[in-house]
């Protein structure tokens, strides 16, 4: 606690303790007192509160796979292999083709890469205010796309 610059606190300081070893004795008093009546306002949880959350959670269902979880699973596994499938079908065939198709997009997958740097170079140099808005706003819009998409949709409390 700092010093007090009160007028009233100071002269009630000097009436209560005289000295100023008293009035810093009275004044850590004051500080303890403080510091207790914050850990009685927020008190610590009981010692063994983590080992008895622990035990409800593993005595807890597990939860039920859902009819979204599943179709998302097959939705992923079925975009994967059938891009797997294009991949190997533009790039010849199985056989001899695909180092070659595979090496061909990595150029032009590096050549895209130039020409966005490039071209954001000369927006980030025309326009910086109107790209940094745009860019804060697409992040506002993905982030928030995100948390709906994350939330549960139903969820139970139990205490």
């Amino acid at each position: 606690m700092s010093e007090p610059n009160d007028p009233e606190l100071e002269a009630l300081l000097a009436e209560l303790a005289p000295s100023e070893a008293e009035r810093a004795t009275l004044l850590e008093e004051h500080r303890q007192l403080e510091k207790d009546l914050l850990r009685l306002a927020d008190p610590l949880p009981p010692p063994d509160f983590l080992s008895l959350v622990m035990t409800k959670v593993a005595e807890a269902p597990a939860r039920p796979v859902s009819r979204a979880d599943v179709w998302s699973a097959v939705a992923i596994i079925g975009v994967t292999i059938s891009l797997a499938v294009i991949a190997l079908l533009v790039s010849g065939g199985v056989t001899g083709g695909f180092g070659l198709a595979l090496a061909s997009m990595v150029v032009k997958l590096r050549e895209a890469l130039v020409a966005s740097e490039s071209a954001l170079l000369a927006l980030w140099t025309t326009a910086a205010l109107p790209m940094v808005l745009g860019l804060c706003l697409l992040l506002a819009a993905t982030l928030t796309a995100f948390r709906r998409l994350v939330q549960p949709a139903h969820v139970k409390v139990v205490s």
